[in-house]
């Protein structure tokens, strides 16, 4: 047998099972609950037949006397019989033309409780005159027994009536499951040589892309770590270092472990690549703004920062959102003059700025987004050359782009377009 049988099969039976069972629990729950009802009618009805004084009236109209049954179980027929000490039968008298009712049936058991001293009761079913019912017979000591029957014609009629509902239910549901289970196990076609051939190429240049950034952190980590044990082993092997050059060297061990710090953090956020993130929610990017502003103006207090945002909200990272925000801030402030001011605007999903500073060369404008260039105006300063890289990955891992462009009269603009919606348009 195949694999795709068996699936059809196992899951065909695992589903006909379940729904077997499931049949069954609710058949025996809606007979119990029918012929529960009956049931309670019947011994509510003997606990008031049972109370009915031995000397009431003349004992030949002891039948008449039983009280009928409560309204609340439907409309089911009742019948009375009594059956005496000496086993003699009397039913219930029948007014004007109505049919005469069935004889309940009388057994060995019916005439011992007729015999017995003790108020016992049975509760049974049993046929009278082809009639199914329900029969409570209750011993009146002395007097003999009461018969207390409900017809269950109406209850087996229901019954009937779920049995083939539930059949229906076994039947089809078993077949649709195994329906499912063909068509869900059909072999998965083959990819084509042209779709093997695409994997292949984006497989390759995965690997080649990780190899290459692997290859550049090397390259840009050895400097500061050449750096930074260059100047411990001057603290460890120098026998008399002057107080002013050892805490300058130290001072330098201080920044030069700093920039690592901030290269292996860009590092680990360039690597991350376009995974998912999984804290992702609607971000206030207007507020992102305002609070990456007022730390670039703690970061750089000789500058200006002035803002102007649209309140707006897109789906997204905070977290990563925030450092693309801080990265173009910082590098307009890397690039700005003393006193200089940055302007900020946030509009339309548009977050817009603009530094007053040399500019950037048009050589290097294809190359800005690259990991770890520098550019011509940026060599000289600090950075691992990643900053803007992160802003163009978080860009698109958003639905977003990214530009830096020359701005008139100088300086450059940098502008990041996310999918982002304004606040008003949310809540009406």
């Amino acid at each position: 047998m195949s694999l795709r049988r068996r699936v059809t099969l196992m899951s065909a039976l695992v589903v006909g099972a379940t729904l077997v069972l499931a049949s069954v629990v609710c058949f025996l729950v809606m007979r119990g609950e029918l012929r529960g009802q009956i049931d309670d009618s019947l011994r509510e009805q003997g606990d008031q037949t049972a109370r009915i004084p031995p000397n009431a009236g003349n004992p030949r109209d002891f039948p008449r006397r039983v009280p009928q049954p409560q309204r609340r179980t439907g409309t089911a027929q009742s019948y009375v019989q009594f059956v005496t000490v000496a086993g003699t039968v009397r039913a219930r008298p029948v007014l004007g033309g109505a049919p005469a009712e069935p004889r309940l049936p009388v057994t060995a058991q019916t005439r011992a409780l007729a015999r017995s001293k003790t108020g016992r009761r049975v509760l049974e079913d049993a046929h009278a005159d082809g009639v199914h019912v329900r029969m409570l017979t209750v011993a009146l000591p002395g007097r003999g027994a009461v018969q207390l029957a409900r017809s269950l014609a109406s209850v087996d009629r229901a019954l009937s009536r779920l049995r083939i509902l539930l059949a229906l239910l076994i039947v089809f549901g078993t077949a649709f499951a195994a329906l499912l289970a063909r068509i869900f196990s059909r072999p998965v076609a083959a990819p084509t040589e042209h779709e093997l051939a695409a994997s292949q190429a984006e497989l390759a240049a995965s690997i080649a892309a990780q190899r290459q950034l692997v290859a550049d952190a090397s390259h840009e980590l050895r400097t500061p770590v050449t750096s930074v044990r260059t100047n411990a082993e001057m603290l460890r092997d120098a026998s008399f270092v002057p107080d002013d050059e050892r805490r300058l060297i130290a001072g330098e061990v201080v920044e030069q472990a700093e920039e690592l710090t901030a290269l292996i953090g860009d590092l680990i956020d360039l690597a991350r690549g376009d995974a998912p993130d999984p804290a992702v929610e609607d971000v206030r990017l207007d507020a992102l703004a305002y609070e990456s502003v007022q730390r670039a103006r703690r970061h750089s207090p000789g500058l200006r920062f002035s803002l102007s945002a649209e309140p707006s909200v897109v789906e997204g990272a905070p977290e990563r959102l925030a450092r693309a925000i801080n990265n173009l801030l910082d590098n307009a402030a890397k690039h700005s003059p003393p006193g200089g001011a940055v302007e900020i605007e946030l509009l339309g999903g548009v977050l817009t700025v603009r530094d007053h500073g040399p500019g950037i060369d048009p050589e290097d404008l294809p190359h800005v987004f690259d990991r770890f260039h520098r550019g011509a105006n940026a060599r000289g300063r600090p950075g691992s050359g990643l900053g803007l890289a992160i802003v163009r990955q978080v860009a698109e891992a958003h639905g977003g782009t990214v530009s830096l462009a020359a701005a008139p009269g100088g300086g450059t603009i940098a502008r990041l377009t996310l999918p982002a919606v304004p606040v008003e348009v949310l809540t009406t």
